[in-house]
Formats: C-alpha cells, structure tokens, sequence
C-alpha cells in the first residue's frame, strides 16, 4: 500500500471523527438558532467583531478571520444590515469598509453567548472525562503545531 494513502481501518477513524465534530457543532448551532434566530454565520459575524475588533472590524479583516471570502461576506452583511444587527461604513482613508457591529447586533450576541455556552457543555464537555479532554488536548496541540511547520500547499 501506498503511504499516501489510507487504508480502511484509518478510514472508518477518520469519518468517525469528522462525523462527531459536525453532528456536536451541528447540535450547538441549531440550539442557538432556535433560541435565538441567529445563523451559525451570524454568530461568527458579531464574536469576531467583539472580540477581535472591540465592536469594529475592516471588511476584509473580518473575512479572512472567518476564511470566508469577500463576495460571501458581503451578501451576508447585506442580511445583517437588514436587519439591523450591523452596519457598514466607507473608510476615509482608503478603498476600504469598516464592519461595525450594532447595539442590536451586541445585544443578539449577549443574547446568544450563554446559550452556545450551555449547548457546548451539554453536547460536548458533559459527554466527556477529564482523561479524554487531556487527549482532545494533546491532539489539538499536536495538529496544530504540525499545521504549522507543514510546507504550503
């Protein structure tokens, strides 16, 4: 066999893992949906701009953060505004935008944080010992140190 390629065994692992982390995202996202009306894009919209930005990120900052690229951000901005939860601004000083979150945006986050909170310990840490958070950790920190140090693609 090809060391590049897998074999059965490590195939069933791998699907198995992939499989748990989207249907465990997949129960916290449609927690928050349904309490809060917020899409998974929504949320990931007014945390970055909370948290990276204070409340405020350049347009394209803000796509690379999320690794959306720019079309897609702007129809979903395009949303957001609609509804209020954000606002776009030209910036003086160049071609760019300004994403600036709203005080309806802030308070649908607010909103939203405990119930993801709530969601990610029901669907994830309860099912878990402190021996398997010690693994999950360890691989976290191995995948990502060897993400680091791999050659681009």
């Amino acid at each position: 066999m090809d060391k590049n390629e897998l074999n059965e065994e490590e195939m069933r692992i791998w699907h198995m893992w992939k499989g748990s982390f989207q249907t465990i995202f997949g129960r916290v996202i449609k927690d928050m949906s349904e309490s809060t009306g917020l899409s998974e894009g929504d949320y990931g919209v007014l945390d970055r701009l909370d948290l990276l930005g204070d409340g405020s990120l350049r347009q394209q900052e803000l796509a690379d953060s999320m690794d959306w690229d720019k079309s897609r951000l702007s129809h979903h901005l395009t949303r957001m505004e609609k509804r209020g939860l954000v606002k776009r601004k030209p910036l003086d000083t160049d071609r760019g935008v300004q994403v600036i979150i709203t005080p309806a945006g802030k308070s649908a986050l607010d909103d939203a944080r405990p119930i993801v909170s709530k969601a990610i310990r029901k669907h994830f840490f309860d099912q878990l010992t402190d021996q398997d958070i010690e693994s999950i950790t360890r691989l976290a920190e191995k995948a990502k140190s060897s993400s680091c140090n791999a050659p681009p693609p």
